[in-house]
């Protein structure tokens, strides 16, 4: 039976945040990378998924499950309804690039932080939390933050703004019963960020790399 893990990218700046962290937390994981990074750019021309985006998320689900995926992984936090949508179409498991970052949050406590540099992503998280949350009877709430011109960083390769903003942001939050960082590109921020504050901070790519794991094994 295969084991292999097909990750969907909407932007070439999640590929090697959760390459890395494959590497580092499940080296033996047999796993191929698809990118269609024209997902984001027109992701960011419209407020909520398009039947045109649902359908190319269910193409690109399709796809790879005829080069023998056991599992897809998304990488982009702005296609959760289609995502949501192809994995109750499929038995394989399908998984958001969040939800076990969410998961893993409300073990923490009611009081949460989530700080995203991908403004279009926003709301969709913020329906998947509260759904989570109430699947699983807890009163926790999740304060959503945009760090202004972080991604923008990013994008030209100032790693250094990104992650000094993204550091700024959450030493203002850390009052919170944890902070969660919304986008896998945002993982190369994660130890500078966990070093400023005190309380947990949780990053998408670990703790979907961790599901993944329990799940295949």
């Amino acid at each position: 039976m295969s084991q292999r893990i097909v990750m969907i990218h909407a932007t070439p700046l999640a590929v090697a945040p959760i390459n890395d962290t494959f590497s580092k937390q499940w080296p033996e994981a047999e796993i191929s990378n698809l990118l269609d990074d024209a997902l984001s750019t027109d992701r960011a021309k419209v407020t909520e998924v398009s039947p045109r985006l649902n359908k190319r998320i269910h193409s690109l689900v399709e796809y790879a499950i005829s080069i023998d995926a056991a599992a897809v992984l998304f990488t982009c936090s702005a296609f959760g309804s289609a995502i949501d949508d192809c994995a109750r179409q499929h038995t394989l498991p399908v998984l958001k690039p969040n939800e076990a970052m969410f998961e893993a949050a409300l073990e923490h406590g009611d009081d949460i932080v989530m700080l995203a540099t991908f403004a279009p992503a926003v709301a969709g998280m913020e329906v998947e939390f509260r759904e989570l949350a109430s699947a699983k009877q807890s009163n926790a709430k999740m304060t959503a933050i945009v760090v202004a011109g972080a991604r923008d960083a990013l994008n030209v390769g100032d790693v250094a703004l990104h992650n000094k903003l993204i550091i700024e942001a959450a030493s203002q939050n850390q009052q919170a019963d944890a902070i969660v960082l919304a986008h896998f590109s945002m993982e190369v921020a994660f130890e500078s960020a966990q070093a400023a504050v005190t309380c947990p901070v949780l990053s998408s790519p670990q703790a979907a790399v961790a599901k993944l794991k329990r799940l295949m094994s």
